[in-house]
């Protein structure tokens, strides 16, 4: 049976790898597969690869075609839906005293919440629908006091799923199968028009609330978060006892993840098996102590009602949490360890782990695109395996020396062999996790969290107890915050990896896996030992990587060393404006081009080194590319400095992020043509951050950052390639020395004051970076250089209508064309006349929309393309 559980597992896990789900008739010939396999009794054990695959594909299928295709081209005809249904997501209060909450403490601004939900659509435009389906809604100024088990009609114009498709990064796609969300969209509130005097909605109707009713979370919720004080760690209060997170702020974050403590305040398997057995042992103890004289009393078997009532606490803890994934496994694995106890069945911990994951994938079977899925199980094998490999050690001297050893055992285990994973998973490992978590956890689970459940189930009966529970509660974890701040103070208690170390990482893992549990049972001395030299060798290498680079950047002499390759590099001279680059040896140069929706931001990448053209947009959310999207990419490439970030204009979508990358990375140079744009950055993080420590710093480090304007004068060479500023020109001073044309240049540009880039590297490959021009600048870079053609063209102003001429494609005749849109963005860029300018030109046209990032390689062999979903990650779940 654990076999066949095994290869069922598996089975599920290899069907991840296909890039496509496969149709319904090739799905019935992989169940006959299934089917006959399992009838061979040779092949019955293994029957369970087929069954997995076979299950999992068949659950994507059914995910695929939950939306009618009619319904799909509306949603791509941008039509708006009247839509029915219940909402699912638990919902906040917005109140002054949240926001006073939220504020305490947090240096991040307070914008005006927008409502977010997952929505469950039983009717649209009047019609019922045979099979519900789930869609995930924002609504800015909302009307309606949104509450989780309310009944809504709303206006909508919806998206079917879709998400930014970037290496390094999160990826949203995959979390919105995982939580069987099938499109996405806003509600529109119709707007009142007045017509002779009488007002009506002139966009469909009114959305109204159909039935008021909540569910009992959300109400228990919003009494809890009523009684809640104003406090810096109420936000994590809240999180351990009804697993809400949304109300931590960065700077909890922050703390968080820099001591590899985030998991305490998600509710988890810790959580779940806490209460459930605290449950147990308390009932038992309370039966035991109590006299009891009545025959039928001494007749009954306690253990089942203690059983009992762990499971049913354990169940109401859960739905509190909502069932997320995690409490779904926790009790899954709880119901079968008390169920195999009750009918005297011997479930071992490997059959056990094997059962629980088989059930989860049949409830819940996309809950494998998760970290949460892997991060749980593996933690749970450590600790199983970790107790098997050090039993004997584990059971000498007392009660509480046993227990302090388990404790440490169990930790250093897990902070070790988790670390790999988590680098894989969040690109960071933290270096101070075994002392935070050695402190935090039995902290938390003896007091913190007792105290919060406790507090939660007083309410009901008396809100002044409740309240006194959550004094304590917020007590507690006052006193280890201030540890944990101390902790993540410290300067490598966070190290950001690139795929690199990842990898070096998990090779590490590995040995330390083979070395420390499997050595006993055939390993000889000198292999050990071997093992053992290769292990510390690794562990060095990975250290050194990791360290030489910071170290190197902050030695003066080491960073003047750094930059000898770079000035001979840029002896060269210039022809007519023109700048020629000299490089003895060619080394292949990279393009890479972000998904970032509606927005641009293109990184220029040789030899470890970077230049940023454009960085994406900013929302008022605070949510901005730069940090999705940029940031972790250059992470994952182990790219430390931009050397440049270059500014095509002033439009928030191509300049909204320059603000989060001088925060978050060193910038050696700003090329851009509004000289307000350090200032303005300067203003918002001061407004924005008044109580920060490193306030002084960053704004020092704002200023210092150089402003150069884009202009032909200031064209340059960097790592052998030559970039030519070819617009917008350099303005003519008149008589009074001030420039006519050079004003416009001051503030905010238009989408015709784009710098276009020309990039040349020493074989004749050419790039044009061409921002937002419209046909009139392409007019006159014709005009200017009649000779002009590219190999690359980044299409101008995102393949808008009045962009791409025919005259322009046919000089500039590119191989490649890439465009930056936004998936079914409500301007229908590119738009189809332009697409087929391209297609009439014979020019490859990749768009960011469909194919997600883009890469293109220049090297000695000529030039070569991937894209996210063709090449890069060309899997059906992740697309």
């Amino acid at each position: 049976m654990d076999w066949w559980l095994l290869t069922f597992f598996l089975g599920a896990i290899l069907s991840l790898f296909l890039p496509e789900v496969p149709a319904i008739f090739q799905l019935f010939l992989l169940l006959c597969l299934a089917i006959g396999f399992y009838c061979h009794k040779r092949l019955r054990s293994s029957s369970g690869i087929w069954f997995g695959a076979c299950w999992l594909l068949g659950q994507a299928y059914l995910y695929h075609h939950q939306l009618p295709s009619d319904l799909i081209e509306k949603m791509q005809k941008k039509q708006l839906f009247v839509v029915a249904g219940q909402v699912l997501t638990l919902q906040v209060n917005s109140t002054e005293k949240l926001n006073e909450t939220i504020a305490a403490t947090s240096t991040q601004p307070i914008t005006a919440l927008t409502t977010r939900f997952n929505f469950r659509i039983s009717k649209i435009n009047q019609l019922q629908l045979s099979e519900p389906f789930i869609i995930r809604l924002s609504w800015q100024n909302a009307t309606i006091a949104v509450a989780q088990g309310q009944r809504l009609m709303l206006n909508v114009k919806l998206k079917p799923a879709h998400g930014l498709a970037n290496i390094g990064t999160f990826n949203y796609l995959s979390w919105l199968k995982a939580n069987k969300i099938v499109a996405t969209g806003y509600v529109v509130n119709p707007r009142k028009s007045s017509k002779h005097g009488i007002k009506r909605f002139n966009q469909g109707s009114k959305n109204q609330l159909l039935v008021a009713d909540v569910t009992i979370r959300q109400q228990l919720f919003q009494q809890y978060q009523s009684l809640t004080p104003t406090h810096q760690l109420t936000p994590i209060l809240l999180a351990l006892a009804f697993g809400e997170r949304s109300l931590l702020n960065p700077e909890h974050w922050q703390v968080l993840q820099a001591t590899g403590t985030s998991h305490l305040i998600a509710i988890s398997g810790l959580h779940i098996g806490l209460l459930a057995g605290s449950t147990f042992f308390l009932v038992m103890l309370f039966f035991n102590y109590l006299p009891l004289q009545n025959s039928r009393w001494q007749g009954l078997n306690i253990r089942y009602f203690a059983i009992a009532m762990s499971i049913l606490l354990a169940t109401i803890y859960a739905y509190l949490a909502g069932f997320s994934l995690p409490t779904q496994r926790a009790l899954i694995m709880l119901n079968l360890y008390w169920f195999s106890r009750l009918v005297a069945i011997k479930l071992s911990a490997k059959r056990l782990m094997l059962v629980t994951v088989f059930v989860l994938l049949i409830v819940s079977p996309f809950s494998l695109f998760t970290a949460s899925f892997w991060l749980s199980f593996y933690a749970v094998a450590i600790i199983f395996v970790s107790l098997w490999r050090f039993k004997s050690w584990l059971t000498k001297g007392s009660p509480l020396w046993r227990f302090f050893k388990g404790l440490f055992v169990i930790q250093l285990a897990l902070t070790v062999m988790l670390m790999p994973i988590s680098a894989l998973f969040f690109q960071q490992v933290s270096l101070v996790s075994l002392l935070a978590n050695i402190i935090a956890v039995p902290w938390m689970s003896f007091v913190s969290i007792p105290s919060a459940l406790i507090s939660v189930m007083l309410m009901p009966l008396s809100e002044q107890l409740s309240l006194w529970f959550m004094m304590i509660s917020l007590q507690s974890l006052t006193w280890l915050w201030s540890y944990l701040e101390l902790l993540s103070k410290q300067p490598y208690a966070l190290i950001p990896l690139s795929f690199f170390q990842q990898m070096s990482i998990l090779l590490l893992a590995i040995l330390g896996f083979f070395m420390l549990y499997l050595s006993c049972f055939y390993w000889s001395r000198r292999v050990k030992q071997g093992i053992a030299i290769l292990l510390v060798s690794v562990l060095v290498l990975v250290l050194f990587s990791v360290l030489s680079l910071a170290m190197l950047r902050s030695h003066p002499v080491s960073q003047a060393l750094l930059q000898v390759p770079l000035l001979l590099a840029e002896q060269s001279g210039q022809d007519n404006g023109m700048v020629l680059a000299v490089t003895p040896n060619f080394t292949p140069w990279q393009v890479v081009f972000f998904d970032v929706g509606q927005g641009l931001a293109v990184l220029i990448q040789r030899n470890k080194r970077a230049i940023l053209y454009d960085t994406g947009a900013a929302y008022p959310s605070g949510f901005t590319l730069s940090e999705a999207v940029i940031l972790p990419y250059l992470q994952y490439s182990a790219i430390k400095t931009l050397d440049k970030v270059i500014l095509s204009h002033s439009d928030n979508d191509h300049a909204g992020g320059l603000k989060n990358l001088l925060e978050n990375i060193s910038i050696d140079e700003v090329i851009s043509n509004d000289a307000s744009i350090i200032k303005a950055t300067m203003a918002i993080t001061t407004a924005n951050n008044p109580a920060t420590i490193n306030l002084t710093s960053t704004k020092a480090t704002l200023s210092n950052t150089p402003l150069i304007p884009c202009q032909p004068s200031q064209s340059f060479t960097w790592q052998g390639l030559a970039f030519d500023i070819l617009w917008p020109l350099t303005p003519i001073s008149s008589a009074d020395g001030t420039s006519k044309a050079g004003k416009k240049n001051i503030g905010r540009q238009k989408n015709d004051d784009s710098c276009v880039i020309l990039i040349t590297d020493s074989t004749g490959n050419k790039l044009l970076l061409t921002g937002d021009i419209s046909a009139k600048v392409e007019r006159q870079l014709l005009k200017l250089y009649p000779q002009l053609s590219v190999d690359i063209l980044q299409v101008p102003h995102h393949g808008s209508k009045t962009s791409s001429s025919q005259a322009f494609l046919r000089q500039l005749s590119p191989q490649i064309a890439l465009v930056s849109a936004g998936y079914l963005n409500r301007w229908h860029m590119p738009v189809a006349s332009v697409s087929q300018r391209y297609l009439d030109g014979n020019i490859v046209l990749l768009n960011s929309a469909d194919l997600g990032q883009i890469i293109v390689t220049i090297d000695e062999g000529g030039i070569s393309k991937q894209s996210y979903v063709d090449d890069l990650r060309p899997f059906w779940f992740s697309r």
